[in-house]
Order: C-alpha cells, then sequence, then structure tokens
C-alpha cells in the first residue's frame, strides 16, 4: 500500500524536525564549552552572551598552561577512569558469566548490582574515608582510592551488561567444550568470552565515562591530587568561568580518543556475533 505524498513529506519533515533537535540538544552545549575557551574571560559572564565573541582568544589556555600542572591532572584523571574500567571489568565479567549459568547467582548478583546504586555517592564516600585514609589510599597520588570507589559504580554496570550478553550466547557452546575435556575456566575464556566483545567494549565505554566524569567521589577523596572534574569545579567556583570552558574542553579530548578506540572494538564484537 502506497503512502500519500502529503503524509511522506510530514513524515519527512518530523524526522528533519527530529534530528535538528537532537543535533541541537547534543552538539550545542559541546559548542558552548569550545566558545567560552577561546572567550576573554572578561567576556565571559557578559549577559546576554553573543553568539560569537568579540575577540577569540587562546589566552585562557596559556594561562591554565602557567598556573597548573594540566598534565598532571590529565594523567591521573586517565589513570583512574583506566583503571576503574578494569577492575570492574575483571571483577564484573565472570560475575555476569556466572550470573547467566547458575541460577542462585543469578537472584543474588542482578539485585545486589540494583542495590548499590540506590545509595546516592556521598552517602558511600563519607565511610569509605574512613577506610581508605588508614588504608594510606586517601589522597593517594595515583588515585587509588578514588579507582576503589569508582568501582562501585563500575562493577555493577560491568555486571549487568556481561550478564545480559552471555544470557543471550547459546550455553551448548560451553558444554561441547566441557564434554572435550575444557575446564570452566578455560571455557569462560576461550569460549565465552571472545563472543560477547561487542558488549564488553560496551561495558567498557560506560564505565570509563562514568569515572571520567565522576564528580563527588573525586572532589571528597582526592583533596589535593585532583583529577578534572573537582578542577573544573574549583575555577567556577571562583568565577572563572572562561578557564573552567577550557578545562572541561580538554577533558573531551581524551574522551573522544578512548571511546573511538572502544567503538571500533564494539563493532568488530557486534560483528563477529552476527558471523557466528
Amino acid at each position: 500500500m502506497r503512502s500519500r505524498p502529503g503524509t511522506a513529506r510530514g513524515g519527512r519533515i518530523l524526522t528533519a524536525v527530529g534530528l535538528a533537535l537532537l543535533f541541537f540538544i547534543n552538539l550545542g552545549p559541546l559548542a558552548l564549552v569550545v566558545r567560552q575557551s577561546l572567550t576573554a574571560e572578561a567576556e565571559s559572564a557578559r549577559w546576554p552572551l553573543p553568539l560569537m565573541p568579540a575577540r577569540w582568544t587562546v589566552e585562557n589556555i596559556v594561562s591554565l598552561w602557567s598556573t597548573e600542572t594540566l598534565a598532571g591532572h590529565v594523567v591521573l584523571s586517565l589513570l583512574v577512569a583506566a583503571g576503574a574500567t578494569l577492575g570492574s571489568l575483571v571483577v564484573g565479567t565472570p560475575a555476569g558469566w556466572a550470573a547467566a549459568r547458575w541460577r542462585a547467582a543469578e537472584v543474588v548478583s542482578t539485585r545486589a548490582s540494583l542495590l548499590t546504586r540506590i545509595l546516592p555517592p556521598i552517602a558511600i564516600a563519607i565511610p569509605l574515608t574512613a577506610i581508605l585514609i588508614p588504608a594510606g589510599l586517601y589522597n593517594h597520588p595515583l588515585g587509588l582510592g578514588l579507582i576503589a570507589a569508582h568501582m562501585t559504580i563500575g562493577i555493577p554496570i560491568a555486571l549487568l551488561i556481561s550478564y545480559t550478553a552471555f544470557r543471550d550466547f547459546p550455553s551448548e557452546l560451553e558444554d561441547a567444550a566441557l564434554v572435550d575435556g575444557c575446564g570452566p575456566t578455560m571455557t569462560f575464556l576461550r569460549i565465552a568470552l571472545p563472543n560477547v566483545r561487542g558488549a564488553l567494549a560496551s561495558a567498557a565505554i560506560l564505565v570509563f565515562l562514568t569515572s571520567w566524569d565522576e564528580f563527588t567521589y573525586a572532589i571528597l577523596l582526592q583533596l589535593t591530587n585532583r583529577t578534572m572534574p573537582p578542577l573544573i569545579y574549583y575555577y567556577t567556583e571562583y568565577g572563572q568561568l572562561g578557564a573552567a570552558s577550557t578545562l572541561a574542553f580538554m577533558t573531551l579530548i581524551p574522551a573522544v580518543i578512548v571511546i573511538a578506540a572502544l567503538q571500533r572494538l564494539l563493532v568488530r564484537g557486534v560483528l563477529a556475533g552476527g558471523l557466528r
């Protein structure tokens, strides 16, 4: 049955409007951050905010580079996000596999993962501080305490995503490997794990971005050795909007690179699963 010309035209118009709104909502804030980072500090707080600054400048970047050890803050943020992502996948992926294969583990682990997200981060950060201080991990130069805190968020994400992937993966292939003499550990590593690479890439992206952008734990557990989100907050608190926007723009670059790299793994994993 053919659609009427008016109906088809109306559908195209709605699609175009929807795409335009989506484009504006997603890229509008990014464009504003870039604009503010390249605007003179004296002009950053003007209202109404002009669409284009009167003068483009890189003085915010130069000023920050001379007053802050920006490379150190970026490296620390990368170490924390990478450590939290790796740790969450190492713990959460086997737990997700166990949950998908054993009913008792499924009920306990999946529900426990949801329960961990009921409390706000600050409610967990305060007692966690009392543990990290005597352990020597509070305000650690390598952010080890912050990695542990971020894993409390990342493990449930990795567990639930891997659980869904393993549940959809046919267990008959694992049973055949067990019959052929492959132990449970090797069955997991050689049979199950390679077939859920797309899901693992998805989990890695979500955990990395969660850790990279996380603020509450970072500001409470890293008093002086700061990651990027608290540093952005401090400059905003002191009214230096241009500097804060410059820092925000700098956080976009490593995040985009990591996402692009993991996105390729995600596509490869999905294609591999489709050709299985």
